[in-house]
């Protein structure tokens, strides 16, 4: 019996030894508030001493932040933070198990310096390539005016389209980089929301007539938003073009708006092909496509619902999606009534 005892208390210890060996950091908590656990990376990070186990927490810990999160009480709920300390950036879950908390700290600044090389790329090279393409349009728009061979206008206008495309991703790339950025300042006003719809959908309402697609705007006359009103335009403008794109010939679109507590709740319904489950997690991702081949024949840059989220994000709302394949979908974009 003692040898088994002995093994235990051999194993945890050995475990504990490799726990100091973790370049992630773990400390527990017990229910009175002492530090029953840390490892040497959790110290480290924490700029925490040696002798701080058996210590409270509030004695031990500085960071206001970090502080905070441990202190406030979740209940069962498991936690999910990033919070910066001594100059980097760290996911900290916490779990509540019994009576002991449990935080796990990973440094994800590498993972955030990358993020933002990759934006910053992105939108180097957009910019760079503006020009050129501005450029290029201008000669193919005087060549078609001036070419009389069938053939040659044929291939001329082949290439207007495709730099027409161009154009649209780098537009589309830009808004995009200006919103992660915050570059762009909201100028927000009381915004005319049925006036705003009806002027989207004018300028879109060529595709429903070619496919026989009803629009409905059931925006009550008086209805306004505290918000920018060309991010605004440019969000629905996506959303209203997508449920006319993707619908059947002899479909439906309706845009209509409910209020609960917090938010306005302004969706866009159509009854179209549809989102499958599996796609609906990532479908506001940057370029993601839920049928590439169908995508290619309609059109769009595949960064359209991306933006919606960061328009919306951006106004201190956000935007969810509910579908069903073969009978359509609603998209919900949910604004604050009042400044966040």
């Amino acid at each position: 019996m003692k040898d088994k005892k002995k093994t235990k208390i051999s194993d945890l210890k050995a475990f504990l030894k490799f726990l100091d060996f973790l370049q992630e950091g773990i400390l527990t908590i017990d229910k009175n508030g002492t530090i029953s656990y840390i490892n040497q990376y959790a110290k480290q990070a924490l700029g925490l001493k040696d002798d701080c186990v058996g210590k409270h927490f509030k004695e031990a810990i500085e960071d206001n932040y970090l502080y905070s999160i441990i202190s406030h009480d979740y209940g069962e709920k498991n936690v999910k933070e990033e919070v910066f300390i001594n100059g980097k950036k760290f996911l900290i879950k916490l779990y509540r198990i019994d009576d002991k908390k449990f935080i796990h700290l990973m440094d994800i600044t590498p993972f955030e310096i990358y993020k933002q090389a990759k934006k910053d790329f992105v939108s180097n090279v957009s910019h760079e390539l503006k020009t050129p393409i501005a450029v290029l349009k201008g000669i193919i728009e005087t060549l078609e005016t001036e070419e009389q061979d069938e053939n040659k206008q044929k291939f001329l206008k082949m290439a207007s389209k495709r730099i027409n495309q161009m154009d649209s991703l780098i537009n589309d790339l830009l808004i995009i980089a200006r919103l992660e950025s915050k570059e762009d300042k909201l100028i927000k006003t009381n915004v005319k929301l049925r006036a705003l719809i009806s002027s989207i959908y004018e300028d879109l309402a060529h595709i429903a007539k070619a496919r026989n697609i009803t629009f409905k705007n059931l925006v009550p006359e008086n209805e306004t938003i505290f918000a920018d009103e060309n991010k605004l335009s440019i969000l629905f403008k996506n959303l209203i073009e997508n449920a006319l794109k993707y619908n059947k010939d002899g479909g439906e679109v309706e845009v209509f708006i409910k209020k609960n507590k917090d938010y306005k709740v302004i969706s866009v319904k159509d009854t179209g092909i549809g989102i499958p489950k599996k796609a609906l997690p990532l479908i506001f991702e940057r370029f993601y496509r839920v049928d590439k081949s169908r995508s290619r024949n309609v059109g769009g840059t595949g960064l359209g619902l991306s933006i919606v989220k960061h328009i919306a994000e951006a106004h201190g709302g956000k935007v969810k999606v509910e579908s069903e394949v073969g009978k359509g979908s609603v998209f919900k974009v949910y604004l604050p009534e009042v400044e966040k």
